[in-house]
């Protein structure tokens, strides 16, 4: 047999093969779903991290979109895909989320985008709490493979040392996790201070900032002035 003739067949071969293969991934007998976070926060995985620590104090809630994608060929139909909190992953309560438990892909479209709702509360300071959200059976979807049928959100509001505050002392004073979450509270959410990216004014600027917001919040509660988790007084001078 020539030579041409066996790459030809050998062609032939790969492509039925990955036509098998394609058929299968779509699930063209069984309608399926998958869920997909926004890459902003999941980086492509099936798990997402996020901090109320960066933004500001008064955010009592966040939004994370999440997309229902269909595994297989659209629809000339609305179809519903249903989703539910797995209780035995979830260690979050139920009064800190909400989501949709029915989601709608429209008619001739491939997904569809809907939002779990995270709420900021006390206890977050000091723990992390996951949800972990599923796609389960419909009268339109079964569930996808199961590496990607799912969502886990993972959220905080607990504030951790910088690993920079060594070269940020000199400005700020001893380190403490009152004091950090002062800080945070009185600039823009997210500011990440760095001696690296930030010159010997701004930061100086900062601490001014913080000393005024300092001041003015001690005439606001006399008798008692803000102490840190030590029962120390907050000084941004040590």
């Amino acid at each position: 047999m020539k030579i041409k003739n066996i790459i030809s067949i050998a062609a032939l071969f790969v492509i039925g093969l990955c036509a098998c293969q394609n058929k299968d991934f779509l699930y063209q007998d069984t309608a399926r779903v998958r869920l997909e976070a926004d890459e902003i926060w999941s980086l492509g995985t099936d798990s997402l991290s996020f901090s109320f620590t960066i933004t500001d104090p008064g955010t009592r809630s966040q939004d994370i979109d999440i997309d229902a994608v269909i595994m297989g060929t659209v629809s000339d139909k609305d179809r519903i895909v249903n989703i539910s909190a797995n209780k035995e992953k979830t260690t979050a309560d139920a009064s800190l989320y909400s989501f949709p438990a029915q989601v709608t892909i429209p008619a001739r479209q491939s997904s569809a985008t809907f939002q779990v709702t995270l709420n900021r509360s006390a206890e977050l300071e000091q723990k992390e709490v996951r949800l972990y959200i599923e796609v389960v059976p419909s009268n339109d979807f079964q569930p996808g493979v199961k590496e990607s049928n799912h969502v886990l959100i993972k959220w905080n509001d607990k504030i951790t040392r910088p690993t920079n505050w060594d070269s940020l002392k000199e400005y700020f004073g001893t380190y403490s996790d009152t004091k950090y979450r002062f800080m945070l509270a009185n600039v823009p959410g997210g500011t990440e201070f760095s001696t690296e990216k930030m010159s010997w004014s701004q930061l100086m600027n900062y601490k001014v900032q913080f000393t005024n917001a300092l001041n003015e919040y001690n005439a606001a509660h006399p008798g008692n002035p803000l102490k840190d988790e030590n029962g120390v007084l907050v000084d941004f001078n040590n």
